[in-house]
């Protein structure tokens, strides 16, 4: 599922941003600006009944600049609507909820969460195929 937002972010980003590079990996070396990274911070699980669980899953792009803080905020500005309704590769669509960007040290960061409620399928039990019901009146 990660992955999949993942990609649909880099999806996203790539279609307003074509001439920028879209990282999804660590880059410790040849960053080329202008640039976005994103990641996954963290996933928290929460179980809900029968065998239904909700994942939420907060993301990070982060935005390097060319152009300084005006930059920054015309990419904020323009990306917190965008990824507030996301397509995924399968088509599925999920919708970011607390979307929030700011500047950080000469860099853009957009945080947005996605939640996703999921089923995990146990084994089949044997369901009851007819029923017949007699009734006599006396």
């Amino acid at each position: 599922m990660i992955d999949q937002i993942i990609t649909g972010i880099a999806t996203t980003i790539a279609g307003l941003y074509p001439d920028c590079t879209v990282y999804t990996e660590p880059v410790e070396q040849g960053l080329v600006e202008p640039a976005f990274y994103i990641h996954c911070i963290n996933v928290d699980q929460s179980d809900l009944i029968a065998g239904r669980f909700r994942q939420s899953m907060p993301f990070e792009v982060v935005y390097f600049p060319l152009n300084g803080l005006a930059d920054i905020y015309t990419t904020i500005q323009t990306l917190t609507p965008a990824l507030r309704l996301l397509t995924l590769p399968d088509g599925t669509k999920i919708r970011g909820i607390e979307i929030n960007g700011k500047p950080i040290d000469g860099e853009g960061h957009i945080f947005v969460t996605y939640d996703a409620t999921l089923y995990i399928q146990g084994p089949s039990v044997a369901k009851m195929q007819t029923i017949e019901i007699t009734e006599r009146i006396k």
